[in-house]
């Protein structure tokens, strides 16, 4: 094999295998997301089946979405008072 064709194949596999680590991240954030939607919503009533790492990241998960609501909230509350009566 020439020294071109090996550089060329290291590098499409370097790129795919980028590309998997970027899929399978984005993959665990729609499981974590799913996760909390299903918390949520009602669909599921416990955590039994999950792994410690999916728990802590689930954990994450919500205190990251209540700092942004809480966030959310106090934006609408300023603009409420800011609004001239």
């Amino acid at each position: 094999m020439l020294d071109d064709e090996k550089t060329i194949l290291e590098q499409q596999l370097a790129a795919g295998t980028a590309r998997l680590e970027e899929l399978r991240r984005k993959n665990r954030e729609l499981e974590i997301k799913l996760i909390v939607c299903d918390l949520m919503s009602g669909r599921r009533n416990n955590l039994d089946d999950l792994t410690v790492d999916i728990l802590q990241d689930v954990q994450m998960a919500i205190v990251k979405y209540r700092l942004e609501i809480r966030k959310r909230i106090r934006e609408l509350r300023s603009m409420d008072y800011s609004k001239p009566t």
